[in-house]
């Protein structure tokens, strides 16, 4: 593993280490510290949500032709810049510019990094990669919150100002170290949009995302319905709190333990088995409507997400077209898109409707889970299962 892809690993664990250090705490911030409406406070997340996954489809490809160094750095720029005016923005207007600022420097920065690490050309370095990477961000998750909460006690602004710091220091250390790198196709030769016809093409591609949709919408849940439902259960905010501090541990420890597995495995039986894990999860947590029974759920969930995660930016390497990494990898932000604007509105919407004591939300969220589940399986699992068995029956009677 060279100096530069060590870098960009680094660099996933203060993304994420600065990212919590504010969105952890935003929703509350925006609407008892600069008392927003609740429809302004949703309307700023579904901004910051739709921004940095839908401008992935053109930025991803901006990185295919400009080079992912050169993409990195604006979105590094981009991103610094909306924390720090996000710092000092007390109106609807200028919080929601400052949002847009930070998920458009997500989208140009997201889809370049993951595409810089795909272009390792041994496998299993590539692999290992995306497992480190993954280990770094579930870091920083686990310390970007407790950090911006004791900032947050000093001063609401410290926790902004720390996370602009840290884009703008990351900045200048990628500028320094990291090389620039070209893919298959000369620049000049490479318009940024004929990335998306070519995917358009890639059917096996096209199912991928599809699926990867229903896990979006229960990954959703980790913000949305788990959160609500510990509440309605415990009636206490410090348990809330518990919810992301579970998941980010429990992902930090089996990201150890599984660290083998993602070396050994193939990522679409890990994605598979990560999602059924995930949706049985679900399920359980209406069997029980107690704290420390939410919290082992939570832990079941994770052990699952943890499995998808890494996987699926593995699957979408396996996939991608050399010069199109950074289009694919864009691309693939559309299921984010789409699952997690749908999840957030239907767990918000059956929590409201059929409140903590009710199976009903859990037992749709659970489905949708297995729904996907059954698309991998069916879609890729089964398919490599006959060719494998037609291989076998073709090689004996060859033997014979």
């Amino acid at each position: 593993m060279n100096l530069s892809t060590k870098v960009t690993l680094a660099s996933g664990f203060f993304l994420n280490f600065a990212g919590f250090a504010v969105f952890s705490f935003l929703a509350v911030y925006l609407s008892y510290t600069l008392n927003l409406s609740s429809w302004q406070t949703g309307t700023i997340l579904t901004l910051l949500t739709l921004s940095s996954r839908i401008l992935p489809l053109f930025t991803g490809g901006l990185g295919d032709k400009y080079g992912y160094k050169k993409m990195m750095g604006i979105g590094l720029l981009l991103r610094g810049t909306g924390f720090a005016a996000l710092a000092f923005s007390d109106s609807f207007g200028l919080v929601s510019l400052s949002v847009i600022c930070i998920g458009a420097g997500a989208a140009c920065y997201e889809p370049s990094a993951l595409a810089f690490i795909s272009q390792e050309p041994d496998p299993q370095t590539r692999k290992k990669s995306f497992v480190y990477l993954n280990f770094a961000l579930n870091g920083g998750a686990v310390i970007g919150p407790l950090l911006g909460g004791l900032l947050l006690m000093k001063n609401p602004l410290l926790p902004f100002l720390l996370s602009a710091s840290v884009f703008f220091a990351l900045y200048l250390i990628q500028m320094l170290t990291l090389p620039v790198k070209r893919n298959a196709v000369q620049a000049e030769l490479n318009s940024f949009l004929r990335g998306i016809p070519f995917i358009m093409r890639d059917k096996k591609f096209l199912l991928f995302c599809i699926s990867m949709i229903f896990f979006w919408f229960m990954f959703a849940q980790l913000t949305v319905a788990l959160p609500l439902h510990m509440f309605a259960i415990s009636q206490k905010e410090g348990f809330v709190s518990m919810v992301l501090i579970v998941n980010a541990l429990t992902g930090l420890l089996f990201m150890i333990i599984f660290k083998h597995v993602y070396m050994n495995v193939s990522s679409i039986r890990l994605l598979s088995a990560g999602t059924f894990i995930m949706a049985l999860s679900l399920l359980f947590v209406s069997f029980f409507p107690y704290p420390l029974w939410i919290l082992i759920c939570i832990m079941g969930f994770t052990i699952g997400e943890t499995l998808v995660l890494p996987s699926s930016d593995i699957a979408i390497a396996d996939f991608a077209e050399e010069r199109y990494s950074g289009t694919y990898y864009g691309f693939s932000d559309l299921s984010f898109a789409v699952g997690a604007t749908v999840g957030n509105y239907t767990g918000t919407l059956l929590l409201d409707i059929f409140k903590q004591y009710s199976f009903v939300p859990w037992i749709v969220f659970s489905a949708v889970g297995l729904l996907g589940f059954f698309l991998i399986r069916t879609m890729f699992l089964l398919p490599e299962k006959v060719s494998a068995e037609i291989e076998s029956r073709d090689g004996k009677k060859v033997q014979a």
